[in-house]
């Protein structure tokens, strides 16, 4: 409306309906309310648009389509938003801390844009077009749609027209993607289908878009182990682990006490910390670009906005759980959290991760099909035994369509005191370690003839024989994700 240089405290007040003094209690003067203001917006583009897309950047037709909504959305391309970047982005060349702030944000944005891009090329062969170019392009078309919103009236703003302009581009340059979901429909009825009786169609096992789904409905909500709290004994101690799209760490803060964040540093998308395991000395820190964050996730040092994104975190027994911050479970997700109690008399033994070329689904789906006794399923992707000796607990994560990681936690008994003027006994070792290890990779053997022959198989497998419940559960909860998807894969 006026623009920050004619923008004044007084002109705040009116429009809030505040009293002057309560303005100037939480601002010492008009800039720090304006940065105040353009930092929130940029928090809020990071935290509601660039988080939830590059969660997706291993599946790029999902990724981007998705970039697309949730640029042009209402909450963040609303007129009055739009204009008030704009209004900074006019003054940046007289007022640094604008020009920090908002070419940080395209800089940020424009660094992902490319990213996708190149994932796309390598997905669809492409390889004679250039990232840089084809994300320029759809940047462009993005910035020319937010041009025209700033000014028109909410009213008059045909969203799902500028949605399909932008898909449009991008169906232009990566013919037989990003293709209509209507034209799809028939087909996708009838996996639905397909799904009702128990088993679902050959190509659910190794589809971008549904992968994607599952990420984000059943995958990135449900607790996940990251390890136990005895390997977290110093402030400093950190564990990290890579959670369906989601890389994520816990460290121990000097008051003790355990806090989780996204394992990544807020100006570019790596990981802060590259070990599964280990320990910082005083602060978190990006050394690449001179950032420096206590063990409480607050920026102390460096040039860009904002503090450690953090995820939620729990204790299961003396196992360390972390999930997506702000996400709800779905049907079927639910961890019982007693199952994890046998685990407190327990010490970490080691922690080893198995590629598949297999899709996670068809691991779970031998899990359950299968059990074996005393093991116990916790929904979506979690296998756990408990025996004398020990325990184990496998963790199927997607790694891409039709490939998968297992990580796999052993656990043994601690060892017995020993007596007076005697070396301490080490744990008693655990036969049945070994007959773990054997039994895995079994079952990834089969899984990957499983894959193989879903992918090469002309016409859809046949699959004889009763269902068993619990399978027919996990296949009904797919099922749901698979009916809803936007949009058939192409060429199918």
């Amino acid at each position: 409306m006026y623009g920050p240089s004619r923008t004044t405290v007084e002109k705040v007040v009116a429009l809030a309906d505040l009293s002057p003094g309560i303005v100037r209690f939480y601002f010492d003067s008009k800039a720090a309310m304006l940065i105040a203001s353009l930092e929130y917006l940029a928090a809020e583009f990071e935290q509601r648009v660039m988080a939830p897309v590059a969660r997706l950047k291993d599946t790029p037709v999902a990724a981007l389509r998705l970039l697309v909504e949730l640029y042009l959305d209402a909450n963040i391309a609303s007129p009055r938003k739009v204009s008030v970047w704009y209004a900074f982005w006019g003054e940046a060349s007289s007022r640094q801390e604008y020009q920090d702030i908002c070419g940080q944000k395209d800089e940020e944005f424009a660094v992902l844009v490319r990213e996708l891009m190149e994932r796309m090329i390598a997905v669809s062969g492409a390889t004679h077009l250039d990232a840089d170019a084809v994300a320029l392009g759809l940047i462009g078309v993005l910035e020319v749609l937010w041009q025209g919103i700033a000014f028109q009236h909410e009213t008059d703003i045909d969203r799902g027209a500028a949605v399909a302009r932008s898909l449009n581009y991008l169906r232009s340059v990566f013919p037989g993607q990003f293709q209509d979901g209507a034209a799809g429909a028939p087909e996708r009825q009838k996996a639905a289908a397909v799904a009702a009786t128990g088993r679902l169609p050959a190509w659910a096992y190794a589809d971008e878009r549904l992968l994607a789904a599952e990420r984000e409905r059943l995958l990135r909500p449900a607790w996940q182990v990251l390890g136990h709290e005895s390997e977290l004994r110093l402030a400093g101690d950190y564990l990290s682990g890579q959670l369906a799209g989601e890389r994520a760490f816990v460290v121990r803060a000097e008051d003790g006490r355990l806090h989780a964040f996204r394992n990544t540093c807020r100006r570019r998308p790596h990981a802060l910390v590259a070990a599964r395991q280990g320990h910082l000395k005083s602060a978190i820190r990006c050394a690449a670009h001179s950032l420096t964050y206590t063990f409480d996730g607050h920026r102390v040092a460096g040039a860009t906005p904002g503090d450690l994104s953090p995820l939620e975190m729990r204790r299961a027994g003396r196992l360390i759980q972390v999930r997506a911050h702000g996400t709800q479970g779905e049907p079927g997700a639910r961890a019982d959290g007693g199952v994890w109690q046998a685990f407190a008399a327990l010490i970490p033994h080691s922690v080893t991760d198995v590629e598949a070329a297999a899709d996670w689904k068809l691991i779970v789906e031998q899990w359950l099909e299968n059990p074996e006794e005393h093991q116990r399923f916790v929904a979506p992707n979690q296998l756990l035994e408990v025996r004398g000796g020990g325990a184990w607990i496998l963790q199927v994560m997607p790694t891409a369509p039709g490939r998968s990681r297992i990580r796999r936690f052993d656990f043994a008994a601690p060892a017995a005191p020993a007596a007076r003027g005697r070396r301490p006994r080490r744990a008693a070792r655990d036969p049945g370690r070994r007959q773990t290890g054997v039994w895995l990779n079994e079952q990834i053997a089969l899984a990957e003839s499983t894959q193989a022959g879903l992918a090469d198989a002309a016409d859809e497998p046949a699959e004889s024989g009763p269902v068993a419940p619990a399978l027919a559960r996990f296949r009904a909860v797919i099922a749901a994700l698979l009916h809803a998807l936007p949009q058939e894969p192409a060429g199918r």
